[in-house]
């Protein structure tokens, strides 16, 4: 599994020369995007699932890409996972050869009432006895989110039907691993899943 982050910051959005390496689908995206912070994830995502692919197979960009279930895929790679995400000032792309999910959240106050709602009881309550409830709190909200990316269902499956307090998940037969990772910046929790 591989994983590639970026700043985003430097991103300026009404610079049109980022045309060039973006899909159609990414450009007409872009276009209905108003606030600026969100063209620059838009296009930091795109960015990297290019260099992602160009580093394995050396292939021309922009790649082609489109989605099932909402979840990317490569079109002339098939064979090759992918999965994006953004927060803040990073965007993230996950490349793996079994399917992988990826999230990235910037770490703010949580609201345990969120928590109560669409977490499993026990992890509730691992927030609630944690020191720092913030990051206990994104860190099983992006171990989900990269769950459900993975398996490529999304929030039909209800966040509080299974449990991401352990590095491992089995569901319906198969294993999933999490992995977490740290960006340059303090403050963002990055999950990774990808089965096993």
């Amino acid at each position: 599994m591989k994983l590639y982050a970026m700043n985003i910051n430097r991103i300026d959005t009404e610079d049109k020369k980022w045309y060039k390496y973006l899909s159609d689908k990414r450009i007409e995206k872009l276009e209905k995007l108003k606030i600026s912070e969100k063209k620059a994830q838009s296009i930091g995502a795109e960015l990297l699932l290019n260099y992602a692919v160009s580093r394995e197979y050396q292939t021309k960009i922009p790649v082609k890409w489109d989605t099932a279930n909402g979840k990317p895929y490569l079109v002339d790679y098939p064979q090759l996972y992918v999965n994006l995400s953004h927060s803040g000032c990073y965007a993230v792309c996950a490349v793996n050869d079994t399917p992988v999910g990826a999230d990235i959240q910037y770490v703010r106050e949580c609201d345990i009432k969120t928590a109560e709602r669409f977490f499993t009881d026990e992890e509730t309550e691992y927030i609630r006895l944690s020191r720092d409830k913030d990051i206990s709190f994104f860190k099983i909200w992006t171990r989900k989110e990269s769950f459900v990316k993975t398996i490529g269902k999304g929030i039909t499956i209800p966040l509080n039907s299974f449990s991401v307090l352990d590095d491992t998940l089995e569901y319906d037969g198969k294993s999933y691993t999490f992995k977490e990772y740290s960006v340059s910046r303090k403050g963002y929790i990055l999950s990774v899943c990808y089965l096993s």
